[in-house]
Protein backbone atom coordinates (compact mmCIF):
# COMPACT_ATOMS: atom_id res chain seq x y z
CA UNK A 1 0.00 0.00 0.00
CA UNK A 2 1.70 3.45 -1.07
CA UNK A 3 1.24 5.91 1.81
CA UNK A 4 0.50 9.21 0.10
CA UNK A 5 2.61 11.29 2.18
CA UNK A 6 6.58 12.16 2.90
CA UNK A 7 8.64 12.07 5.95
CA UNK A 8 10.63 15.45 6.11
CA UNK A 9 13.79 15.07 7.93
CA UNK A 10 14.48 18.62 8.11
CA UNK A 11 11.55 19.27 9.77
CA UNK A 12 11.02 20.43 13.44
CA UNK A 13 8.47 17.83 13.93
CA UNK A 14 9.33 13.92 15.02
CA UNK A 15 8.81 11.61 12.45
CA UNK A 16 6.07 9.80 13.90
CA UNK A 17 4.66 12.77 14.32
CA UNK A 18 4.56 12.83 10.87
CA UNK A 19 3.27 9.34 10.47
CA UNK A 20 0.30 10.10 12.47
CA UNK A 21 -0.41 13.21 10.74
CA UNK A 22 0.49 11.48 7.15
CA UNK A 23 -2.35 8.86 7.99
CA UNK A 24 -4.63 10.98 9.58
CA UNK A 25 -4.72 12.95 6.74
CA UNK A 26 -5.21 9.91 4.27
CA UNK A 27 -8.38 8.64 7.05
CA UNK A 28 -9.84 12.29 6.68
CA UNK A 29 -9.62 12.55 2.40
CA UNK A 30 -11.08 8.97 1.96
CA UNK A 31 -7.58 7.11 1.11
CA UNK A 32 -7.49 5.01 3.76
CA UNK A 33 -10.91 3.52 4.98
CA UNK A 34 -12.37 1.36 8.00
CA UNK A 35 -10.65 -2.24 7.57
CA UNK A 36 -7.63 -1.33 5.63
CA UNK A 37 -4.59 -3.24 6.75
CA UNK A 38 -1.32 -0.48 7.31
CA UNK A 39 2.28 -2.15 6.37
CA UNK A 40 3.50 -3.58 9.08
CA UNK A 41 6.30 -1.60 11.26
CA UNK A 42 9.09 -3.47 9.12
CA UNK A 43 7.51 -2.48 6.17
CA UNK A 44 6.86 0.97 6.98
CA UNK A 45 10.11 1.75 8.48
CA UNK A 46 11.91 0.29 4.71
CA UNK A 47 9.74 2.36 3.14
CA UNK A 48 10.40 5.91 4.83
CA UNK A 49 14.01 4.88 5.88
CA UNK A 50 13.21 5.32 8.91
CA UNK A 51 13.31 3.23 12.31
CA UNK A 52 11.14 0.72 13.61
CA UNK A 53 10.74 1.97 16.96
CA UNK A 54 9.53 5.28 15.25
CA UNK A 55 6.66 3.94 13.57
CA UNK A 56 5.50 1.48 16.48
CA UNK A 57 5.70 4.94 18.16
CA UNK A 58 3.13 6.25 15.59
CA UNK A 59 1.01 3.40 15.38
CA UNK A 60 0.66 2.96 19.19
CA UNK A 61 -0.42 6.65 19.37
CA UNK A 62 -2.90 6.34 16.32
CA UNK A 63 -4.41 3.18 18.51
CA UNK A 64 -4.59 5.12 21.83
CA UNK A 65 -6.60 7.84 19.85
CA UNK A 66 -8.88 5.06 18.20
CA UNK A 67 -7.74 6.24 14.75
CA UNK A 68 -6.28 2.21 14.29
CA UNK A 69 -6.59 -1.05 16.01
CA UNK A 70 -3.96 -3.47 16.43
CA UNK A 71 -4.84 -7.03 16.02
CA UNK A 72 -2.46 -9.41 17.30
CA UNK A 73 -1.50 -12.14 14.49
CA UNK A 74 -2.88 -9.70 12.17
CA UNK A 75 -1.60 -6.57 12.25
CA UNK A 76 -2.71 -2.81 11.99
CA UNK A 77 -6.25 -1.74 10.49
CA UNK A 78 -8.14 1.63 10.45
CA UNK A 79 -10.48 1.53 13.25
CA UNK A 80 -13.90 0.71 12.30
CA UNK A 81 -15.35 3.19 15.34
CA UNK A 82 -12.74 6.22 14.29
CA UNK A 83 -14.25 9.31 13.68
CA UNK A 84 -11.69 11.37 11.82
CA UNK A 85 -13.20 14.62 10.99
CA UNK A 86 -13.15 15.33 6.86
CA UNK A 87 -11.94 18.57 5.07
CA UNK A 88 -15.57 19.54 4.71
CA UNK A 89 -16.53 19.10 8.09
CA UNK A 90 -13.73 20.47 10.00
CA UNK A 91 -14.47 23.88 7.80
CA UNK A 92 -17.71 23.98 9.01
CA UNK A 93 -16.78 23.32 12.22
CA UNK A 94 -14.65 26.34 11.89
CA UNK A 95 -17.01 28.46 10.36
CA UNK A 96 -19.08 28.04 13.04
CA UNK A 97 -16.94 28.62 16.28
CA UNK A 98 -16.51 32.08 14.05
CA UNK A 99 -19.90 32.78 14.27
CA UNK A 100 -20.16 32.19 17.78
CA UNK A 101 -17.00 34.17 18.43
CA UNK A 102 -18.23 37.20 16.53
CA UNK A 103 -21.93 36.85 18.17
CA UNK A 104 -19.98 37.07 21.59
CA UNK A 105 -17.88 39.73 20.65
CA UNK A 106 -20.55 41.77 19.57
CA UNK A 107 -22.56 41.06 22.90
CA UNK A 108 -19.56 42.58 24.87
CA UNK A 109 -16.83 39.63 25.40
CA UNK A 110 -13.41 39.97 24.86
CA UNK A 111 -11.24 37.30 23.08
CA UNK A 112 -10.02 36.46 26.52
CA UNK A 113 -13.23 36.03 28.24
CA UNK A 114 -14.07 34.06 24.84
CA UNK A 115 -11.25 31.57 25.19
CA UNK A 116 -11.18 31.54 29.35
CA UNK A 117 -15.05 30.37 28.88
CA UNK A 118 -14.24 27.41 25.72
CA UNK A 119 -12.02 25.93 27.70
CA UNK A 120 -14.54 25.23 30.56
CA UNK A 121 -17.06 23.75 28.18
CA UNK A 122 -14.82 21.80 27.19
CA UNK A 123 -13.58 20.79 30.42
CA UNK A 124 -17.20 19.72 31.08
CA UNK A 125 -17.46 17.20 28.81
CA UNK A 126 -14.08 15.86 29.50
CA UNK A 127 -15.01 15.13 32.95
CA UNK A 128 -18.08 14.96 34.85
CA UNK A 129 -16.46 14.95 38.23
CA UNK A 130 -16.16 18.14 40.70
CA UNK A 131 -12.72 18.33 40.61
CA UNK A 132 -11.99 21.86 41.54
CA UNK A 133 -12.76 22.78 45.34
CA UNK A 134 -13.38 25.97 45.69
CA UNK A 135 -13.62 27.71 49.84
CA UNK A 136 -15.60 31.37 49.66
CA UNK A 137 -14.97 32.93 52.44
CA UNK A 138 -16.30 36.32 54.02
CA UNK A 139 -17.74 38.00 56.84
CA UNK A 140 -21.73 37.97 55.91
CA UNK A 141 -23.12 34.98 54.60
CA UNK A 142 -24.86 36.96 51.80
CA UNK A 143 -21.57 37.81 50.26
CA UNK A 144 -21.12 34.14 50.25
CA UNK A 145 -23.98 33.25 48.66
CA UNK A 146 -22.90 35.51 45.59
CA UNK A 147 -19.71 33.78 45.20
CA UNK A 148 -21.73 30.05 45.02
CA UNK A 149 -24.62 31.80 42.82
CA UNK A 150 -22.11 33.30 40.29
CA UNK A 151 -19.48 30.71 40.16
CA UNK A 152 -22.11 28.39 40.28
CA UNK A 153 -22.04 28.00 35.97
CA UNK A 154 -18.86 26.07 36.67
CA UNK A 155 -20.14 22.65 36.79
CA UNK A 156 -17.05 20.56 37.59
CA UNK A 157 -16.56 23.44 40.26
CA UNK A 158 -17.62 22.76 44.22
CA UNK A 159 -17.99 25.41 46.18
CA UNK A 160 -18.24 25.90 50.19
CA UNK A 161 -19.43 28.54 52.01
CA UNK A 162 -16.99 29.51 55.03
CA UNK A 163 -17.54 32.60 57.39
CA UNK A 164 -14.13 34.64 58.53
CA UNK A 165 -15.47 34.76 62.00
CA UNK A 166 -14.71 30.74 62.19
CA UNK A 167 -11.73 31.57 60.86
CA UNK A 168 -10.67 34.10 63.14
CA UNK A 169 -11.56 32.34 66.31
CA UNK A 170 -9.94 29.29 64.87
CA UNK A 171 -12.41 26.78 63.84
CA UNK A 172 -10.94 26.24 60.56
CA UNK A 173 -7.16 26.07 60.18
CA UNK A 174 -4.53 26.26 57.05
CA UNK A 175 -4.85 22.37 57.75
CA UNK A 176 -8.17 22.45 56.96
CA UNK A 177 -7.94 24.76 53.73
CA UNK A 178 -5.44 22.23 52.40
CA UNK A 179 -8.00 20.59 51.17
CA UNK A 180 -9.16 22.87 48.41
CA UNK A 181 -7.77 24.26 45.03
CA UNK A 182 -8.64 27.56 45.61
CA UNK A 183 -9.88 30.22 48.17
CA UNK A 184 -12.10 33.36 47.02
CA UNK A 185 -12.64 36.24 49.28
CA UNK A 186 -13.60 39.84 49.18
CA UNK A 187 -10.73 42.61 48.47
CA UNK A 188 -11.72 44.02 52.02
CA UNK A 189 -10.67 40.75 53.60
CA UNK A 190 -7.52 39.40 51.41
CA UNK A 191 -4.83 40.99 53.47
CA UNK A 192 -5.96 39.44 56.46
CA UNK A 193 -6.63 35.68 55.47
CA UNK A 194 -2.99 35.54 53.72
CA UNK A 195 -1.86 36.71 57.32
CA UNK A 196 -3.81 34.19 58.62
CA UNK A 197 -3.38 31.13 56.86
CA UNK A 198 0.39 31.87 55.21
CA UNK A 199 0.78 28.57 53.74
CA UNK A 200 -1.88 29.28 51.41
CA UNK A 201 -0.78 32.25 50.23
CA UNK A 202 -0.87 31.33 46.56
CA UNK A 203 -4.56 29.82 46.56
CA UNK A 204 -6.06 32.67 47.98
CA UNK A 205 -7.29 35.15 45.31
CA UNK A 206 -9.43 38.08 46.12
CA UNK A 207 -12.31 40.12 44.41
CA UNK A 208 -14.12 43.07 43.68
CA UNK A 209 -17.98 42.73 44.75
CA UNK A 210 -20.28 45.42 44.44
CA UNK A 211 -23.90 46.23 43.45
CA UNK A 212 -24.98 45.18 40.31
CA UNK A 213 -26.50 48.31 38.08
CA UNK A 214 -29.73 47.58 38.96
CA UNK A 215 -29.61 48.05 42.34
CA UNK A 216 -28.24 51.30 42.33
CA UNK A 217 -30.32 52.68 40.14
CA UNK A 218 -33.54 51.33 41.99
CA UNK A 219 -31.49 52.88 44.71
CA UNK A 220 -30.89 55.99 43.85
CA UNK A 221 -34.55 56.64 42.40
CA UNK A 222 -36.27 56.55 45.57
CA UNK A 223 -38.26 59.80 46.34
CA UNK A 224 -37.04 61.96 49.47
CA UNK A 225 -40.57 61.83 50.84
CA UNK A 226 -40.63 58.03 51.08
CA UNK A 227 -39.83 55.89 54.63
CA UNK A 228 -37.51 53.05 53.79
CA UNK A 229 -36.29 50.10 56.26
CA UNK A 230 -33.78 47.57 55.09
CA UNK A 231 -33.45 44.28 56.53
CA UNK A 232 -30.49 41.91 56.14
CA UNK A 233 -29.51 38.20 57.44
CA UNK A 234 -26.39 40.12 59.05
CA UNK A 235 -24.96 42.99 60.16
CA UNK A 236 -22.38 43.45 58.24
CA UNK A 237 -23.85 43.34 55.08
CA UNK A 238 -26.18 45.47 56.42
CA UNK A 239 -23.52 48.22 56.78
CA UNK A 240 -22.53 47.50 53.38
CA UNK A 241 -25.90 48.24 52.40
CA UNK A 242 -26.36 51.24 54.32
CA UNK A 243 -23.21 52.44 52.81
CA UNK A 244 -24.41 52.22 49.24
CA UNK A 245 -27.62 54.54 50.30
CA UNK A 246 -27.86 58.05 48.84
CA UNK A 247 -29.64 59.11 51.74
CA UNK A 248 -29.96 58.63 55.78
CA UNK A 249 -31.79 55.32 57.00
CA UNK A 250 -32.18 55.84 60.83
CA UNK A 251 -31.27 52.96 63.23
CA UNK A 252 -34.70 52.14 64.05
CA UNK A 253 -35.56 51.32 60.43
CA UNK A 254 -32.67 48.25 60.13
CA UNK A 255 -33.43 44.75 61.16
CA UNK A 256 -30.78 42.04 61.39
CA UNK A 257 -32.81 38.82 61.01
CA UNK A 258 -30.52 36.42 62.66
CA UNK A 259 -30.65 39.20 65.87
CA UNK A 260 -34.20 39.36 66.45
CA UNK A 261 -36.96 36.14 65.84
CA UNK A 262 -39.64 39.05 66.39
CA UNK A 263 -42.42 39.22 64.31
CA UNK A 264 -41.64 41.84 61.15
CA UNK A 265 -45.14 43.35 61.04
CA UNK A 266 -44.15 45.86 63.13
CA UNK A 267 -40.94 46.72 61.39
CA UNK A 268 -42.84 47.02 58.01
CA UNK A 269 -45.35 49.16 59.43
CA UNK A 270 -45.14 52.86 58.04
CA UNK A 271 -42.41 51.84 55.78
CA UNK A 272 -42.80 52.56 52.00
CA UNK A 273 -39.65 50.89 50.17
CA UNK A 274 -38.16 47.67 52.02
CA UNK A 275 -34.03 46.76 51.02
CA UNK A 276 -33.60 42.98 51.18
CA UNK A 277 -30.67 40.87 49.91
CA UNK A 278 -30.77 38.37 46.53
CA UNK A 279 -34.33 36.64 46.82
CA UNK A 280 -32.59 33.62 46.85
CA UNK A 281 -30.84 33.77 50.30
CA UNK A 282 -34.50 34.68 51.95
CA UNK A 283 -35.47 31.01 50.62
CA UNK A 284 -36.43 29.29 54.26
CA UNK A 285 -36.64 32.60 55.52
CA UNK A 286 -40.95 33.25 56.90
CA UNK A 287 -41.28 36.76 55.65
CA UNK A 288 -45.36 36.26 55.07
CA UNK A 289 -45.77 39.91 56.02
CA UNK A 290 -43.82 40.76 53.10
CA UNK A 291 -46.74 39.97 50.34
CA UNK A 292 -49.17 41.77 52.97
CA UNK A 293 -46.88 44.78 52.49
CA UNK A 294 -46.42 44.80 48.98
CA UNK A 295 -50.20 44.18 48.56
CA UNK A 296 -50.15 47.44 50.35
CA UNK A 297 -48.55 49.09 47.99
CA UNK A 298 -45.21 49.30 49.65
CA UNK A 299 -42.05 48.22 47.29
CA UNK A 300 -39.16 46.09 47.44
CA UNK A 301 -35.62 46.34 46.54
CA UNK A 302 -32.82 43.48 46.59
CA UNK A 303 -29.69 44.49 46.96
CA UNK A 304 -27.64 42.72 44.57
CA UNK A 305 -23.86 42.05 44.69
CA UNK A 306 -22.01 40.98 42.06
CA UNK A 307 -18.09 40.09 41.32
CA UNK A 308 -16.75 42.59 39.35
CA UNK A 309 -15.96 41.59 35.51
CA UNK A 310 -12.31 42.13 35.75
CA UNK A 311 -11.98 39.91 39.39
CA UNK A 312 -14.32 37.55 37.74
CA UNK A 313 -12.13 36.89 34.36
CA UNK A 314 -9.55 36.08 36.60
CA UNK A 315 -10.80 33.37 38.91
CA UNK A 316 -12.36 31.69 35.58
CA UNK A 317 -9.04 31.55 34.40
CA UNK A 318 -7.44 30.21 37.79
CA UNK A 319 -10.09 27.46 37.30
CA UNK A 320 -9.62 26.83 33.87
CA UNK A 321 -6.22 26.37 34.37
CA UNK A 322 -6.35 23.73 37.43
CA UNK A 323 -8.95 21.69 35.75
CA UNK A 324 -6.69 21.79 32.76
CA UNK A 325 -3.85 20.34 34.75
CA UNK A 326 -5.86 17.66 36.68
CA UNK A 327 -7.62 16.34 33.48
CA UNK A 328 -4.23 16.58 31.37
CA UNK A 329 -2.81 15.00 34.73
CA UNK A 330 -5.29 11.68 34.47
CA UNK A 331 -5.16 10.98 30.47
Amino acid sequence: MKMDFIIDRNARRAAYRQIMSGITTMVRDGKLVPGDRLPSEREMAEYFGISRGTVKKAYDKLCTNGVTQSVVGSGTFISKGQDVIKADRKQQALNNIESLVKKLTSDGFSYREIETHFNLVINKYRTRSKLVHIAAVDCSPEALYTFEEQLGYIQQAEIDRILLSDVQDGKYTAGYFARYDLIVTTSTHYKELRQRLPSMKTKIMQAIISPDTQTVIELAGIPKDKTVGAICLSRRYLEVILTFMTRDVSKKNTLVLSETSSDISDFLDKKDYIILPPEHILDGIKLKDLSQFTKAGGSVIYFNYQIERGSLIHIEERISEILHVKIGGAL
